[in-house]
């Protein structure tokens, strides 16, 4: 992905008359977030019936997700008295799970995990707003193991990386700018599920 169409919080130079349709401004958009929202957290909670803690508190994730997908959708920000709160409650939660668990080792791993996904982000000059979500998503993946950690990252990235081709196709210009949060929830929903299957 080039620079000019790295996800971020500047809006692009030119907003083309399409662009309204990819933002929550538009009914079929906030319809469809409530909708994915929804779904996942049905799926979700199905493949995670076995530990209903883990799928409560999955839940809570994807309704978060939902929340922020739909702000940065709409203004192309994922504001911190989101994503702070929700990356505290999951590092918290994990460690919880870690001690009571006697499996501490592996909540250390995934926090270092989803420290690796902000640091990453950060590095490629993504939004902050992203960074935070990724320390979210990251340490979900990073408990879940190795296999949601690689579709976690696999998902988020290929999905945001067709949107933005296709924003280039429908701008006709490579400095166009999308909300990457969205695409981090897809990837962090494919690994949720993966994990639960």
């Amino acid at each position: 992905m080039s620079a000019a169409t790295r996800p971020g919080r500047h809006p692009a130079p030119v907003r083309h008359p399409t662009a309204r349709a990819l933002t929550t401004h538009h009914p079929a958009v906030r319809i469809a977030i409530v909708a994915a929202t929804a779904a996942a957290v049905v799926a979700v909670v199905a493949s995670h019936r076995a530990d209903p803690v883990v799928a409560t508190l999955l839940s809570i994730a994807l309704l978060s997700y939902g929340v922020l997908s739909a702000i940065d959708a709409a203004e192309q920000r994922l504001p911190n008295r989101i994503t702070l709160p929700l990356a505290a409650a999951t590092m918290l939660a994990v460690l919880t799970g870690g001690l009571v668990r006697s499996n501490l080792e592996s909540a250390l791993g995934a926090l270092g995990i989803g420290l690796a996904f902000a640091v990453a982000l950060l590095v490629m000059r993504f939004g902050m707003g992203d960074v935070k979500l990724a320390l979210t998503v990251g340490t979900i993946a990073g408990w879940f193991g190795q296999n949601a950690v690689v579709t976690t990252a696999l998902i988020g990235a290929m999905s945001g990386a067709t949107v933005a081709l296709l924003l280039i196709v429908i701008h006709r210009r490579w400095d166009v700018t999308f909300s990457f949060g969205p695409f981090l929830a897809v990837g962090s929903v494919a690994g949720m599920l993966v994990a639960g299957s």
